[in-house]
Formats: C-alpha cells, structure tokens, sequence
C-alpha cells in the first residue's frame, strides 16, 4: 500500500525534481523572493493596468449598444459612449444662484475635453423647463463621456465630472452625479476598497485555522509565506498579461483572484504538509520526506490546479467582460501558485525541517474521521441515502432561482449613484432619466405626412402596452399627441366651421323669401301696369270721336302722367337695388363653393387615414354633392337672377321717358287745339311703347319671382346639407379620437413651423433619416420587467411597420432596461458555454489522472449535485430569508469554481483508493476516507472560510458570490467527500475503476 511505505518513488523524474528542490532550497526560496519583488517593482499594480482597460459592461455588438453608437451618430452628441446625470436639489426651491450655477455647468463641463463630450444645454428656455422638476427644487442635465458603461475608463470620466460639479455647488445646494456608468464607477470602486479588506480578513482567518489545526507557529507561518508570495506574484504575472496584451483585465479580476489565490493556495500548501507529517511519522528525514510529500501529492495538486485552470479559461469564450476578464486572470494566478507550491512548499519544508519547526503533533481527529469511514463501510446503502436526500432537497431550489441584473442592488445606499437616484425620485417621474429609446434608421427622410403618421401609430401602439408609463418622439413630443395633427380634431374643425356656415345659411334663408315675395308684388304691379297700358290704347280711339271731353279729361291725364314718371323711376330703383342683392348672394355661395372645393380636396389627397376610415369617407362624399349643387346649379342661377334684374332696371329707364314725353305732348295738346291730330298720333305711338314695356316688365317680373322662389326653396336643402355634414364630421371625431384609432394627419405647412422644427431636432435626426422613441415604463428600468418589455417594445414597432413604407426601417432599442435585457441573454449563453467547457475540462482530467470512465463519471455528477445543492441554499438564505435576489454573476462563477475545487477533492480522494483499495475493497475504500479526512476537511474549511470573507466588503455582488462557494465547499468537504463519495464507491467496488482491470490498478498504485 503506496502510503504504508517509505520511500518507494526514487526512480520518477517528478522525484529527481523534488530531490533537486529540496536540496537547493535555499536558493529556491531566494530566486522566489528576489522574482515577486522584481516582477512587483517592475510591473505596475493589477489596478493600474485593469483602470486602462475599456471592455464594456456587454459587448459593443450588442443590440443596445449598436443602437447608442447609431443614435450617437445620428443625433450629433459627440461621439458619447455613455451618460451620465448631474442631478441637484433646494428643498426650499432653487434659487437664482443655483439656476446660475446649473446654466454655468454646461461651460465649465464643455471645458473638458479630455473626459466630456456632450452636455445637455440647459441654457435653452424649452430644456431649462423640461430639465427643472414642477416643485421647483431640483434640476438636472445629461453629460456625455466617451468612456463605455463598465469600462474602467469611465471611472476616470466620472470622478472628473465629479470634481467639476461641486467645485462650485452654492451653499445648501445637493449635488450628485448619477446614472447607470456612475453606479458601475461606484460598484468599482466599492469592490477596489473591499479587496483590501477581504484581503486582510481572509489571511486572518486563514491563519486562525491554521494556528488551531497545527497547534504550532511554524507550519501557519510557512503556508502564510508561501500563500502571501503566491498572491504577490500572481497579480503581478496577471498585472504583466494586462499589460503586454494577452488578455484583458478588470477590478473584479483582481477581486476574485485575490479570493482564489489565498484558497486554492493554502490547499496545496496544506496537502503537502500533510503528506509530509505522515512521511515524519514514519521516521523519514526531513528533507526526504519534504521531497517524497512534494512526488506523492504532485499529481493530484498539479490535477487539482489544472483542473481549475482549465475551467476558469473556459471564460474566455464568454461574450461578456465580466467572465472573459476575470476567467484567464484566475487561470494564470492559479498556474503560477502551482509551480510556487511545488518548489517553495517543499523547499520551506526541507529547511524548517533541519530545525525542527515543522514536526507533526497528535491528531484528535483522525479517530473521528476512522470512525466515519468505518460507519460509511458498514452501511453504504443509507450513507448514500442520507448524503442523497439534503443535497437533492437543496438542489430542488435551484429552479426557484430569481437573478438580479440591477447594478444598484450591490451598492450600499449611501454610494452617491444611489443617492442620485433618489434625490431624483423625489421630484421627477419614474425613471425620467432612465427611459428606453427606440431608434429608427430609414433610408430616405422621415420628415412627411405618410412616415409620421407611422411613426405616431407604432408610438400609440407602445402607449397601450402594459407597464409604459410615456412615450414621447417627433409626433408626441411631451408624452401627448399633437392635437391638430388628428383626423379627429380635423373633422372636428371641419364639422365647426360647416356649423357656422349653417347658421349663416339659416339666418339668409328668411331675406331670400322676403325677396320671393317682394318679387311676386312687384310681378302682380306689372300685370296691372300692362292691362292699364292696353285700356289706354284703346282709349286714345276713342279721343277722336269725344273732343268736347278732351280740355276736362288733359288736366287729370297730364296728373296721371306725373305719376306714372314717378312710378317707373321707383320700379328702376327697386329692380337695381334687386340685382345687387343677387350679386351679392352669388359672391357669398362662390365662398362656400370654394370652402367646400377646399375641404373636399383636403380630405380626397392630403388625408392618410380617411379613405380607411368609412365615417370619413361617408362624410367626404356627402360634401362633395352638397360642394357640386351649388357649383353647378345654385350659383349659375343667382348670377341669371342677378343678370334679369339688371336688365328689368334698364328697361324701366325707356319707360320713364315715354311717361315724360307723355306728359310733354299733353301740355302741348293743353296749348292748343291745332296741334290736337299730331297730339293725338304722338299720344298713341307712346301708348303703344307703354304697352310694349308693360308686357316686358310683366314677363321679368313673372321670372324673377320663379327665380327667386327657387332660391328660396333651395336654401332650405342648403342648410339641411349642410346640418348633415356636420353631424357626420363632428360624430367622425368622436369616433376617431379613442385610445386605439390611431388617426393622424399633419399638414405639411406644419413642418416648417420654428416650434414643431425646434422640437423635431429632439427626435429626428438632422437628415431626417433616424428618428427616435423615447419610451418610459412605470416600473424599474434597473428590474426584470423593464428588461423584458423592451424586448416587447421592439416587437411592437417591428410590426407595427409591417407591409409599410418603414418595413425594411433598421430598428433598435437602447436603454439601461434593453442593457440589462442584453446582460440577461449573454450571461444565459455564456454560462451554458462556460459550463459545458468546464464540465468538459474536469472530466478529461479526472478522466486522465484515474483512468476510469466510471470513477470520472461518478466524481462529476457528485460536483454537479454539489454546485446544485450550493445555489439552492442560496436561493433558501438570501432570496428567501433575506429577501434579496442573487446576482446574475454568482451562477457562473460559482459553477467554475466549485466544480473545479470539488473535483479536486474528490481527486485527492480517489487517487488515495485508487492507491488503497485497487481491488474496490471496502476496507481500502475506508483506509483512504479515513487517511485523507482531515487533510481534505482542513483544506475545504479555510477554502471555504477565504471565500466566506468576501462577505468582509460592501459589494453584495461579491458577498453572494463567496457565499455561494464557501457553502458549496463545505458540502463537498462534510457531506459528498465524507459520505457519498465513500458510499458510492464501496457500493460500485471494482467497478468503480472500469475500464481498468485489479491488477492493473494495483499496478498503477504501486508504482
């Protein structure tokens, strides 16, 4: 049996190299010591190098991230990577001060050139009000930095700002900058100031573990020295990579690697002091038993390390910067501490040896761990039950799993981000600075009817979905549509001014009967005047027969032909004044011809949406008649009325001469009575004019009151029309001003309007070809939901442009909810990723450091149940007990590292059965449990108990993380190493080693 004996491992190059190291100690030790200081000196600190680094929180190919660069381009901000909120707040209400204090920002902040490239103009009336809360008391603007959101570059970016901003902050004035980059700066520099801590707490821990496992000085001070240059040197080889360009590095890098280090570190050290203490024990010299510790266990910490190397460098395939800086960073600190344990470890050893500082003591445990492994013999079946059933009931929680991507969780509330956040709650709507903003990239310009009104129906379709709170763009740019832009409102005017015209129909419609009736009188005086001229004619035949008549009769007639000039005078004044009348009611029906023309052609080609919608279309036909019967049948008769009134006056001007020379013939007849005859005959021919214009002013008369009775009568119809348009466009905007109508008309008069252009640069580009949707949801933008309706927002739009002029429109949401949506499908891919690479990487080693199928099969599905078991009891302590959801992170980093140390527990173990119990024997499989608990038990509590100090910080992030391990190693240490491993392979026996046969195992472990 491999360690029952002494020596045995001479022949090996692994024991030629220990021998080598162990002789040479010293100068092993010295060339250590003499590389860290050198590589320290010479390299700068891994938080200088990871500060020059610019790998963003996700990927620059990222949705969210194309469509801020796409926006940044299009809308002209300086080429901003990312912003961030300069937030102030009086709450006795800004002072005059303070407004000048904010206006001079935007100078002092443009001064900056190095670390600003945008700033949000306050200055400007329409941005001071929207920038300014509606209490008064607080205000602030957008600053862009070209420094990516996650990228240590933005830290310095933001820390300027900083500076800036309350250098010259008046007295009583609260200044805070904020904003998504500003909380990732303050979650660095929380994590920055926390490894200095972890760091101390962990190397405290550890060496209280120590001191009380070893009970002596010498041994907690050799693992310390080994562990303390094993970190100094591995940050700075990282610090070198950084630097020279092999891979990328960040502050959590560091963080975790310190972790790590410090676990992985004192593990080795641990493993081969114990081998060592068992060569001491049987009474191997010192440096020979230094230099047989260093060949036995080689194998299984070079496997161990490799194991961890493996699956930490799986990271690298990750898509996000957080796994693929942080992965190689561990990877390489983990392979330089394996070759550090595998020279300085033994070394330390040979020459403490010599002095006798390093001699075992009495172990109380190795008879409880004896005891154990006898129990786990003699009843396998129910020790495998009994570790089964809580690793199992734990593992069932890992579905109830709820991760978190909101960056403001781990941060204590009294970072200044969140103290932003919530100087901002108090005065401003729910995420006002944190709005969702969907960019839309056409290939022509956007600036039309037809394209808007698009635009304006995917916006109305994003309103009514649930959880969006605003949704402000070009046709909606305060969170309202714009009123006059709707078919609503445009049929709605329509309707109102169809109302007046109405009315004023309605009150010309009694002077137009007034006028049938004045025309019907003077039709029946005509008829009288014409009978009166006949029986005159008739009269004069009678003149020459009744002389003796004539001297009594010329003084009445002469009276009567006065009369008759007055009247025909009166008739002509009358007709005249009539014909005017008519123009002048032409003049006004031309008016409402051409309103009508107007609003028939408005609605017929300028209108986008009143062919789809029937009660327009129902209402445009209904004025297109009305619009047609007084163009072609109304207003041709009034200009015919008008043109018989004129020539009614002229007639009545020949009348009134004839009267007069009537009278002039009567006088001369009075003169004289020898001119009788000629009188007589002249008389005649007048009468025969008068009767000739009496017929004429009969037949006028009689078509002027036809005419103007038809006038009369039609007007009725008129306002009848017209009252029925008007109820038919005023019921139009009823209907077409619900929630879900979408109607919208903007004239393109209105485009060039100073306000609606000043608003648009808000929204679309200045080529008019990007337009943008600001979308603000009534939940946390930083939450699951505000993640998943951008998606859903997206999808909105996306089909809202199907089958339309913006169907083949590049289309794109960005915001801190679409980032988060983006970190939660990239964190999703890259643990599957990550996981199979691990899961891979463990297997192929156990796979060939045991040579057996079944053993590495068994070993990773034990590691998989752990890591299983280790986030369900997560899930229990913080998601459930203290209501705090775990970080997207914990889940993949925890998954590398408890599969990679929990398979190498499992290692240690297996190969000491592989060594005891070649056969599958119980009593081996026992041997080994008992021989290996208390080293491995040692190793996985200060394991444990180094990641447990990532509690010691104020980042929960990287808490929940040293948690999660740190549980996940201890059920690995007492519960599956313990009892399942040792059950399962005494059920499996010989087995356990297929393919291998007994003796060739017997074999390998002799060797």
């Amino acid at each position: 049996m491999g360690m029952g004996t002494a020596g045995g491992d001479t022949g090996t190059k692994a024991a030629g190299f220990a021998r080598l190291v162990v002789r040479r100690a010293a100068w092993v030790v010295g060339a250590w010591l003499a590389f860290t200081v050198v590589m320290n000196v010479a390299v700068p600190q891994l938080e200088v190098i990871a500060g020059q680094d610019s790998s963003p929180m996700v990927p620059d190919d990222a949705p969210s991230m194309v469509a801020v660069e796409a926006m940044d381009e299009a809308f002209g901000n300086g080429g901003s990577e990312s912003y961030i909120v300069v937030a102030m707040e009086r709450p006795a209400g800004l002072t005059a001060a303070d407004r000048r204090y904010a206006e001079s920002l935007v100078t002092e902040l443009a001064k900056d050139k190095d670390d600003v490239v945008f700033v949000q103009d306050l200055r400007r009336p329409e941005l001071r009000k929207a920038l300014t809360s509606k209490d008064g008391q607080a205000r602030y603007l957008l600053v862009g930095i070209t420094g990516a959101t996650g990228a240590p570059a933005s830290m310095r970016q933001v820390t300027a700002v900083r500076d800036i901003v309350r250098e010259r902050a008046p007295d009583g004035l609260t200044v805070e900058v904020t904003g998504p980059t500003a909380t990732v700066v303050d979650l660095t520099t929380e994590t920055e100031h926390s490894v200095v801590r972890i760091t101390i707490v962990t190397i405290g821990l550890i060496a209280l573990i120590l001191f009380l496992i070893y009970r002596a000085v010498a041994i907690p001070l050799i693992v310390l020295g080994v562990v303390g240059l094993g970190l100094g040197v591995g940050r700075a080889v990282v610090a070198w990579c950084g630097m020279e360009d092999f891979f990328a590095v960040s502050t959590f890098s560091g963080s975790f690697l310190t972790a790590i280090v410090l676990g992985a570190g004192t593990d080795y050290a641990v493993f081969l002091v114990a081998r060592y203490h068992e060569q001491r024990r049987l009474g191997v010299e010192p440096a020979q038993a230094a230099a047989i510790a260093a060949t036995r266990v080689g194998g299984v910490i070079a496997g161990s390390a490799v194991t961890v190397v493996l699956a930490t460098l799986c990271m690298v395939f990750a898509d996000l910067g957080f796994f693929n800086t942080t992965g190689p960073a561990v990877a390489v600190s983990i392979a330089v501490n394996l070759v550090l344990s595998l020279t300085l470890t033994p070394a330390l050893l040979a020459l403490a040896g010599k002095r006798g500082w390093a001699e075992p003591r009495e172990s109380k445990a190795a008879g409880a761990w004896q005891r154990v492994a006898n129990l786990v013999a003699a009843h396998p079946v129910r020790m495998l039950a009994a570790s089964l059933v809580p690793l199992a009931l734990l593992a069932a929680l890992f579905p109830l799993v709820d991760l978190s991507y909101d960056i403001r969780e781990p941060l204590p509330d009294d970072a200044e981000s969140n103290r932003g956040y919530a100087l901002l709650a108090r005065h401003f709507p729910v995420n006002e600075v944190l709005p969702d903003y969907v960019v839309i990239q056409a290939d022509h310009d956007l600036r039309n009817t037809r394209d808007l009104a698009l635009i304006e129906r995917a916006s109305a379709a994003v309103e009514q979905h649930e959880g969006v709170a605003l949704v402000r763009t070009i046709t909606r740019p305060t969170g309202e549509p714009i009123t006059q832009a709707s078919v609503a409102y445009q049929s709605g005017l329509i309707g109102d001014r169809l109302g007046e015209a109405k009315d004023r129909v309605a009150k010309g419609a009694g002077g137009a009967e007034q006028l049938a009736d004045g025309a019907g009188q003077l039709d029946d005086g005509a008829s009288q005047l014409a009978d009166g001229a006949d029986r005159a004619v008739a009269g004069a035949d009678r003149i020459a027969t009744a002389t003796a008549r004539l001297s009594r009769g010329m003084t009445k007639l002469l009276d009567g032909a006065d009369a008759s000039v007055t009247g025909a005078g009166g008739l002509r004044e009358g007709a005249a004044s009539l014909a005017d009348g008519l123009t002048t009611a032409a003049d006004q029906v031309q008016l409402a011809v051409d309103s009508l023309g107007l609003v028939y052609d408005a609605l017929a080609t300028k209108s986008l949406t009143c062919g789809l919608d029937p009660a327009c279309r129902q209402a445009r036909t209904g004025i297109k008649r009305i619009w047609e019967a007084e163009r072609d049948q109304l207003l041709p008769g009034l200009r015919e009325a008008a043109r018989g009134a004129r020539t009614l006056a002229r007639g009545t001007g020949d009348l009134r001469a004839g009267l007069r020379q009537l009278r002039s013939g009567l006088a001369q007849a009075r003169g004289g009575t020898q001119q009788l005859a000629a009188g007589q005959r002249t008389f005649a021919d007048r009468l025969d004019e008068l009767s000739g214009g009496a017929d004429q002013l009969a037949t006028g008369a009689d078509r002027l009151r036809g005419g103007t009775e038809q006038v009369a009568a039609s007007l009725p119809e008129l306002e009848e029309g017209l009252a029925v348009a008007v109820r038919h466009l005023r019921t139009t905007r009823r209907e077409a001003d619900g929630a879900g109508a979408g109607g919208f008309y903007l004239p393109p008069t209105a485009l060039s309007n100073q306000s609606f252009a000043s608003a648009s640069r808000l929204f679309v580009s200045e080529d008019g070809r990007t337009a943008r949707i600001a979308v603000l949801g009534d939940t946390d933008a930083f939450g699951p939901e505000a993640a998943q309706r951008s998606e859903e927002v997206l999808d909105i739009i996306e089909t809202s442009f199907n089958g339309t002029r913006l169907d083949h429109a590049t289309v794109a949401v960005t915001g801190m909810a679409a980032t988060n949506n983006d970190l939660r499908h990239y964190s999703q891919s890259d643990l599957e990723v990550i996981a199979a690479g691990a899961l891979v990487a463990v297997f192929l080693v156990l796979l060939l450091l045991l040579r057996s199928l079944v053993a590495a099969f068994a070993l990773m599905a034990t590691v998989v149940l752990s890591y299983g078991a280790a986030i369900g009891l997560s899930v229990l302590v913080w998601q459930y007990g203290l209501g705090i959801q775990l970080d997207w992170t914990v889940a993949a980093i925890a998954f590398v590292i408890l599969v990679a140390v929990g398979a190498d527990y499992n290692l240690l173990l297996t190969k000491r059965m592989h060594e005891e119990a070649p056969d599958g024997s119980a009593a081996g499989i026992a041997r080994a449990t008992a021989a290996t608990g208390g080293v491995i038990t040692s190793a996985g509590v200060i394991f444990a108990v180094s990641m447990m100090a990532l509690l010691a910080g104020r980042v929960t992030t990287i808490g929940q993380v040293g948690f999660t391990i740190a549980v996940g190693l201890l059920l690995d240490t007492f519960v599956v190493r313990s009892l399942l491993v040792p059950a399962l392979a005494t059920l499996l026996g010989r087995r356990l080693w297929w393919p291998q046969r007994p003796e060739q195992a017997g074999a390998e472990s002799g060797a």
